[in-house]
């Protein structure tokens, strides 16, 4: 009985690490560093795919666009606000759910989409300020 609420306990465990990690392969990442760079040279397009309450603490940019990941919309509410040869800089809270919106779009043809490595907080351990 112990060995199978242990081995149930690690197949479970070994699911969500496996399913919760970034799947974004590397060179679609960009650091906060490498976006604090760009935001003040260009006009760059920025997704945040963080939940709404999550935005009302602060966003990267003011102008960032929004897209609820966990909305059952969220990829028809993405694709109908960005055009496939834009670039996209995606981050949300810590970088997971960015990286599957990175690995989702370009699956579906947008392929100048990058993940800002750590989200937020990792922008805001940078001690960059949000807005």
């Amino acid at each position: 009985m112990k060995l199978q609420k242990i081995t149930f306990v690690f197949i479970a465990l070994t699911f969500l690490v496996f399913f919760s990690c970034s799947n974004a392969p590397k060179e679609n990442n960009i650091t906060v560093t490498e976006l604090y760079e760009l935001l003040k040279d260009a006009e760059v397009t920025v997704l945040d795919v963080r939940t709404p309450e999550e935005v009302a603490e602060g966003k990267i940019t003011g102008k960032a666009l929004e897209a609820n990941f966990y909305d059952d919309t969220f990829v028809a509410d993405v694709t109908s606000k960005i055009a496939k040869d834009q670039t996209i800089y995606v981050y949300c809270k810590s970088g997971r759910r960015s990286g599957k919106t990175v690995v989702t779009l370009r699956e579906l043809g947008y392929s100048k989409t990058y993940n800002v490595e750590g989200g937020i907080k990792a922008w805001k351990a940078a001690g960059y300020e949000i807005e």
